[in-house]
């Protein structure tokens, strides 16, 4: 999941906003906007999510593998 497809999920909710519902400081969400969100914390908001957002799952399985 790309930073914009968080946003958009969000829809236009402040920063302060997403970050309490995600339980995550806000500055870590600047983390994200710039270097992308990292695969594990994608498969947390993808089970935050219900599903609707989707992680980078094939990313994960080839870490497992490994």
């Amino acid at each position: 999941m790309t930073f914009d497809e968080l946003l958009d999920y969000f829809d236009g909710q402040s920063y302060r906003d997403i970050s309490k519902q995600l339980g995550v400081p806000i500055g870590q969400l600047t983390y994200y906007k710039q270097n992308g969100i990292p695969e594990g914390r994608q498969a947390i908001i993808e089970i935050q999510t219900n599903g609707k957002l989707k992680s980078d799952i094939p990313k994960l399985i080839k870490l497992e593998e490994a």
